[in-house]
């Protein structure tokens, strides 16, 4: 019995089939199931590293625009930042923003948000 044959009698539960038959048609559509599923990873590979060339193409480009907005808006931004860091501290301590004077804004380089490591203090 070749294996189409095989994999026909599979679909009528009545056929009397010996164990050896009923092992080769399962490892048959195991085979059979697990190539199909390769060739689509495959393809979906090649459609990620192909998105991923293109996106490397045009990293530069945009790189430029942003650097040539962020030095012109770079002065600008640094006053509102100074505003809001200084609206936070008196809305936080009550008190007025004659008294307190920023010196100095310093970027940390903390990946995770204040949330996410308050969080992980707690449940451990």
């Amino acid at each position: 019995m070749n294996i189409s044959q095989l994999l026909e009698s599979l679909k009528d539960p009545s056929a009397t089939l010996s164990i050896g038959d009923k092992l080769l048609a399962g490892f048959s559509v195991a085979i059979l199931s697990m190539s199909v599923v390769f060739i689509v990873l495959v393809i979906i590979q090649g459609i990620i590293s192909l998105l991923q060339r293109e996106k490397v193409k045009q990293q530069p480009t945009l790189a430029s625009v942003v650097n040539t907005q962020e030095v012109n808006n770079e002065i600008q931004d640094n006053k509102e930042l100074v505003a809001v860091i200084t609206s936070a501290i008196c809305a936080a301590t009550g008190n007025k923003t004659n008294n307190i004077l920023v010196k100095k804004i310093v970027r940390s380089n903390n990946s995770k948000s204040s949330w996410e490591s308050i969080s992980k203090n707690i449940t451990k």
